[in-house]
Parts: C-alpha cells; structure tokens; sequence
C-alpha cells in the first residue's frame, strides 16, 4: 500500500510575524480617523445650513443641492481616488486625499 502523502498545510490569513499583521490596528485607526474627518466635514456642512439661510436668502430646493452636491462629489472622487489608490499605492493617495481635504476646508473657511 503506497504511504498517503501528508496534505498541505491550510494558508494561514494572517501570518503573525509580518510587519501588516503587528501594525493592524495602526492601520484600522488611520482608516477611522480619515473617516471622522469626513463625517465632521459633513456635519459642519449641515450645520452652516441656518446660515446659509440666512446670508445668501437660500431657497429649500437650493439648500438640497449644496447638501446633496457635496454628496455626490464625494462619491465620484471615491471611485477615482480608489483607482488611483490601486495604482499608485493607498497610502500616498489616502494622503494626498486627506491634504487636499484639509486645504479645502481651510480655504472654505476663509471665503
């Protein structure tokens, strides 16, 4: 009787002594922060709808386009960014994203 030939070893999903797998939860932290400035980007927006109001006399249906316009911005640059992202590498473009963000806001804030 021919000796059975011992089965392969089943592919470990994290192997324990690279590098990702001690960082994870760095990794997991900058993804929750770049999404709480997202989330705050967005809050701030609905707050300022008051003023927004007020100061440029918007209508409802005006006030639903600033809001849904910033909607539909993000969504097109999340499908570009990620190609971008799977190019060129995620963690350059999640940075480059993050500036980019951060400068608009700053300009926004002193227009």
């Amino acid at each position: 009787m021919a000796a059975l030939a011992a089965a392969p070893a089943a592919p470990v999903p994290w192997d324990r002594t690279s590098r990702a797998y001690r960082r994870r939860w760095w990794i997991l932290a900058v993804c929750c922060l770049s999404l709480l400035v997202i989330i705050v980007d967005n809050s701030i927006l609905n707050v300022a709808i008051p003023t927004l109001v007020r100061d440029l006399d918007a209508s409802t249906s005006q006030l639903q386009w600033i809001v849904d316009s910033y909607t539909l911005v993000f969504a097109g640059l999340l499908l570009t960014a990620g190609s971008l992202g799977d190019r060129f590498g995620r963690r350059g473009a999640l940075q480059f994203g993050m500036v980019a963000l951060g400068l608009g806001s700053v300009a926004a804030a002193f227009v």
